[in-house]
């Protein structure tokens, strides 16, 4: 659909960062559940041995009040509060797992995010026709898959498990019931881990659709691309931002110029400042460069500082379009260069002789 429609572009940094504000992202609410109940399937079976070794003296506790109506007057509000109180110490540790497995399993997709665009009510959702539209749409068609292949695990894995968990049961005479108790857990967390494994393939399948069904729904076309510029440069912060690059950037080189051995101008409009230090540069280094205002501040530093500043158009302008700065001078141009900075050694040495 995006290709009919002319969207064949990535998504710009900007369209992605506006729609993470909205909630939309890609996410699978199918990973979420599998991890969290892999972690279930982890400390299941320990929870539920802690709450029945826990629970067991409450309960005998509880049946063995003697029922005379004096002693239920008496202990009624502490039975009470002390029911209360044994509800939170043994549910507490399972609602505390389902928490932090459902917030893992959102912070590994998509970080640490809160939308309140996402809680917003949209009427959009009630349109029927668009609900039509979804009913057959390919997300549709894959979520039956999925379902269908979900079911189809869970019968697969009660099927396998069923057979040892029969036998069990028949047998349990022979077993007894405590140890039968626990091998039933042993089985519960088999099957369980299992289960969790096969959900988290599934879970891992299901991310990678729901990625690529964003990418592709966030795709734009070239004039969305070209709209989105033109808006951000009229965008107060983003001048601000560049001008702020731009000083970073000049501010830099400006100092640089101090260290220049020449300075090769067009003569107005562009300024290179070269350093060659044969005890620490192996080949002449440009070290700055700026056309028009830049190439006036260069020149007004190297004047500063007693850099010599020689006029060459041809090497200006070649310098100027194939080396930035911090870039050494390309080998085809050494010759050139080094012409120039005999010419600044003689200089040097007739100004030394002067002296």
């Amino acid at each position: 659909m995006s290709e009919k429609d002319g969207k064949t572009e990535k998504a710009t940094p900007k369209k992605l960062r506006d729609a993470r504000k909205k909630g939309e992202l890609a996410k699978s609410q199918e990973l979420s559940s599998s991890i969290t109940f892999a972690i279930f399937a982890l400390v299941g079976v320990t929870l539920v041995t802690y709450t029945l070794e826990n629970a067991y003296p409450f309960l005998i506790r509880m049946l063995t009040i003697p029922k005379s109506v004096d002693t239920i007057q008496n202990d009624l509000n502490q039975i009470g509060l002390q029911a209360i109180l044994y509800f939170f110490i043994f549910v507490g540790p399972f609602l505390l797992v389902g928490f932090v497995g459902a917030y893992l399993a959102n912070v590994m997709q998509v970080g640490l995010l809160f939308s309140k665009e996402a809680l917003k009510p949209k009427l959009s959702r009630l349109n029927p026709v668009s609900g039509l539209k979804n009913m057959f749409s390919t997300t549709a068609l894959f979520n039956l898959a999925k379902n269908l292949a979900k079911l189809g695990l869970l019968l697969w894995v009660a099927l396998s498990s069923a057979e040892e968990a029969g036998y069990y049961a028949l047998n349990a005479g022979r077993v007894g019931t405590e140890k039968l108790f626990f091998l039933m857990l042993e089985i519960i967390k088999s099957v369980s881990a299992n289960l969790a494994g096969l959900l988290f393939v599934l879970g891992a399948a299901d991310f990678a659709y729901q990625k690529y069904s964003f990418q592709k729904k966030m795709r734009m076309s070239k004039q969305e691309i070209k709209d989105e510029y033109k808006e951000m440069e009229g965008d107060p912060q983003v001048k601000s931002q560049r001008k702020q690059k731009y000083r970073q950037l000049t501010r830099g080189m400006v100092k640089d110029v101090d260290t220049a051995t020449v300075v090769i101008t067009n003569p107005t409009h562009l300024a290179i400042a070269i350093r060659y230090d044969r005890s620490k540069d192996d080949v002449p280094i440009v070290v700055a460069k700026g056309a028009d205002h830049m190439a006036a501040i260069i020149r007004e530093r190297a004047k500063d500082h007693d850099v010599p500043i020689m006029e060459n158009k041809p090497i200006a302008r070649a310098l100027y379009q194939t080396v930035d700065a911090g870039q050494s001078v390309p080998a085809d141009m050494y010759q050139a260069i080094a012409e120039i900075l005999a010419l600044v050694y003689q200089m040097e040495e007739l100004q030394k002789k002067k002296i």
